[in-house]
């Protein structure tokens, strides 16, 4: 590829950029769709120091090195043996342990390590709740192994038993020396924790639950092994016996199950029902199957179930088999099981969950959706004579599904149509590398569903925005933050070099915007004539320069828009100075570079693709053309920059042309992507592959990264 060569002295600038002024407070008009300004007059060209030789126009070209330091918050990238650990959601493996009418109480299985932390090691145990988010980590009182959540007399919350699955040949305990955690949401509710000595503590609502001495000792059931709570019931089974409180666990009042069967599980239902798992007397030595009884009078009286399920479990008001295929659930006389129960019913309803999904991702569900204890409620009893009685029979499998399937299509990465430097329209910039810390969002962002246009996503019409949290990726950590003041509709979240970045629609629909690292606060730095929707990827120079890239834009010849990003220089947190807009037009990509500087790419509308011009965006300074007029013969997908300031594109073979009056030719040799060096000539070079360089993503930022 040849293009012509540009004066060893001086180049010709011809890329028309806009490089606006500091972002304010105030929330300005949005940017025109064209920007028309005169070209700023030609610079020397960095690669001659004054009085020294000329640039060899074969040798790579390197961009100018920057006089301003790095920035203080920057991270170090994670090392190669960590990198494994990075965006892995903490939550991945974790189990609902109670569930009320707005929380939900998960620990996650990574606590099985124990408390000390190391391999396996979970986040800790926290409390989604719909209205007020999530809360935590949060510790029970010493040794606690079973939590559960008791409201006042209104029947508001509900804690599950060590267990709500019985027969299974283990059950979701505490980890040894260390405690379980529950968490209620409104003022009514309160948390009970049990230790394994059977004594019973209490906290009066989520602040005092919270801190760790916010539970108080309430009564006891001396040898208790299974627990269960539902609004003002709170049971526990030892031995024979099913022990119930109805007044926020000072006593209970016993009652024997079965003579001589030891209570294996107790189940409470919100409307006072209880459902009690027994051990059958063994047979040889085959054991006998657990058998099922039922209370009418909150454990007063007990009577074998008519019906009597090989698995039992509760899943809010249902008590059931479990069993999606040949499902079978307690009905609402609390004697009679059905098998009518839609299932839509109760997985119609997200879990709560759902919201402990970390992601950069700004999501919400809509208030009043979620499955709780009271919803769904227990389903009407089933007609007569079409009760489910007698041992339940395994369930025949139903295979009209089939093994075959649809399978949809997969689009390729870059199925669009494009040509030569149009398509690097299609390519973000390089996602910068993983650090140890990062800031990410909870999934549990509340929508007035009376709001959202229809169509429209929850997510853009928030009643409360997400809990935020900070997650070290070494020390297995989750601290969850609030949104920031003055933003109640985040758009979208960045990570780069250790700092998050927080988009949200402003006034006029401009981006506000909003920074934090690990250990600070949020940090506002004003608003950018930008629609706040239309900030894509991140990337970052080894300095902390950051730069958010608009959207991606049709890669048609004629009529492109300006392509728009945000620089933001290496300054401290918290500089409302920091950002400033650039409107290119013709552009095609955008990269910072060090010093607070934009590397720009564009192709003139005219050329189709064909061509490429190369240009620094310096704050304060006037544009510095690097290369015109490019010859581009390749597909460019992806432009980048190696830690020694060097520019490459990385190219693929366009296709062969199509033959008149017959299919497309067959290319004359495999369309494999290489990597392409821009020279002081303007020629792009294909580099050596024994030699590739250091990708992008490798950089290693700050002062020793250089």
């Amino acid at each position: 590829m040849v293009a012509p060569r540009l004066s060893p002295l001086t180049l010709t600038l011809t890329l028309l950029a806009v490089s606006c002024g500091p972002a304010t407070e105030a929330a300005p008009a949005l940017a025109p769709a064209t920007v028309a300004i005169p070209p700023a007059p030609p610079l020397e060209a960095p690669a001659r120091a004054t009085g020294g030789p000329a640039a060899d126009p074969s040798a790579p070209l390197s961009l100018p090195a920057a006089a301003s330091p790095p920035a203080g918050w920057i991270e170090p990238p994670l090392a190669e043996q960590e990198r494994a650990r990075a965006h892995r959601n903490p939550f991945r493996e974790h189990r609902e342990i109670a569930l009320g009418e707005h929380v939900a109480i998960v620990a996650a299985n990574g606590e099985l390590a124990g408390p000390g932390g190391g391999a396996g090691a979970g986040p800790g145990v926290f409390a989604i709740h719909e209205k007020l988010g999530v809360a935590g980590p949060l510790t029970l009182p010493a040794r606690s192994t079973w939590v559960g959540v008791a409201g006042s007399p209104r029947s508001t919350w509900v804690g599950v038993a060590g267990s709500t699955w019985v027969g299974a040949p283990s059950t979701w305990a505490g980890v040894a020396g260390s405690t379980w955690v529950g968490v209620a949401g409104s003022q009514a509710d309160s948390l009970y924790a049990a230790t394994p000595e059977g004594a019973l503590h209490r906290a009066a609502g989520i602040h005092e639950a919270l801190r760790p001495d916010g539970f108080e000792p309430r009564g006891s059931v001396a040898g208790a092994t299974a627990w269960d709570a539902a609004g003002a019931l709170i049971a526990a089974a030892a031995g024979e016996r099913v022990s119930v409180s109805a007044n926020e666990g000072r006593s209970f009042t016993a009652a024997v199950v079965a003579p001589g069967k030891r209570v294996r599980a107790v189940l409470v239902r919100p409307d006072g029902v209880l459902a009690a798992v027994v051990e059958a007397p063994a047979r040889g030595r085959r054991p006998g199957a657990p058998e099922t009884f039922l209370s009418l009078d909150r454990g007063q009286t007990w009577k074998r179930s008519a019906f009597q399920p090989r698995t039992i479990e509760r899943a809010g008001s249902w008590i059931w088999n479990g069993d999606a295929t040949c499902p079978a659930v307690l009905s609402r006389d609390g004697q009679q099981w059905t098998r009518a129960a839609s299932l839509d019913l109760l997985h119609g309803r997200p879990p709560l969950d759902s919201a402990l999904y970390l992601s950069t991702a700004i999501r919400a569900s809509a208030a009043g959706s979620f499955r709780s204890t009271i919803a769904p409620p227990a389903p009407e009893p089933p007609p007569r004579g079409a009760a489910a009685v007698g041992r339940e029979p395994p369930c025949k499998s139903d295979d009209t599904l089939g093994a075959g399937g649809v399978v949809g299509g997969i689009l390729g990465a870059y199925g669009a149509s494009c040509e030569g430097a149009l398509c690097l329209l299609h390519a973000g910039p390089p996602q910068p590398p993983p650090t140890r810390t990062r800031i990410t969002a909870f999934g549990d962002g509340l929508c007035d569903p009376a709001r959202v246009p229809p169509g429209g996503a929850c997510a853009a019409h928030l009643a409360r925005p997400p809990t935020f949290a900070v997650v070290d990726e070494l020390a297995s950590t989750v601290t969850p933050v609030a949104a920031p003041e003055g933003c109640p509709q985040p758009v979208a979240l960045h990570n780069a070099a250790g700092a998050g970045v927080l988009i949200c629609r402003g006034g006029s629909g401009s981006a506000a915007i909003f920074v934090r690292d690990a250990q600070g606060p949020w940090h506002a730095e004003g608003r950018q004539a930008i629609p706040a929707e239309a900030l894509g990827s991140i990337a970052a120079a080894p300095d902390g320069t950051l730069l958010l890239r608009g959207p991606a834009l049709p890669a048609s010849a004629q009529g492109r828009e300006p392509l728009q990003a945000l620089v933001r220089r290496p300054l401290p947190l918290g500089v409302a100075q920091a950002w400033r807009r650039i409107v290119v037009p013709d552009g095609v990509a955008a990269l910072p570079a060090p010093g607070g500087a934009a590397l720009l790419a564009t192709s003139p509308a005219a050329s189709a693709g064909a061509r490429l011009d190369l240009a620094l965006d310096r704050p304060g300074h006037p544009v510095l053309a690097l290369a015109r007029n490019v010859e581009v013969d390749q597909n460019l997908m992806r432009m980048e920059v190696r830690d020694d300031g060097r520019v490459r594109f990385r190219g693929v073979p366009k296709p062969a042309p199509e033959v008149q009056g017959g299919p497309k030719a067959a290319a004359s040799g495999p369309r494999e992507a290489r990597w392409y060096a821009l020279t002081h000539g303007g020629e792009l070079i294909a580099e050596a592959p024994s030699a590739p360089a250091p990708p992008a993503e490798e950089r290693r930022f700050g002062p020793a990264g250089r």
